[in-house]
């Protein structure tokens, strides 16, 4: 039913998971193809099933995704105060 194609996992019906970020036991970034024709409870259990197998049988997500960093912040006004 399933199988591993480099960092992805493959069903029979042509939906593929690939982890953009973090691992298959503890995903942060999903990239699912592949999902017409499935209802959304067919398709969340299909993505559970297919995670559960990605990580029993050994696939790995080592890529990370390319996000900015979080601490570009805006410096804060110098307020002044006049007597």
């Amino acid at each position: 039913m399933w199988s591993v194609d480099g960092r992805q996992i493959v069903h029979q019906s042509g939906l593929s998971i690939e982890v953009l970020d973090g691992s298959f036991s503890n995903p942060l970034d999903l990239s699912i193809k592949g999902d017409k024709g499935f209802s959304a409870p067919e398709l969340a259990l299909m993505i559970r099933e297919g995670m559960e197998y990605a990580a029993k049988n050994g696939a790995k997500a080592t890529v990370r995704a390319v996000r900015p960093n979080a601490t570009d912040k805006p410096k804060r006004p110098i307020l002044k105060l006049k007597r």
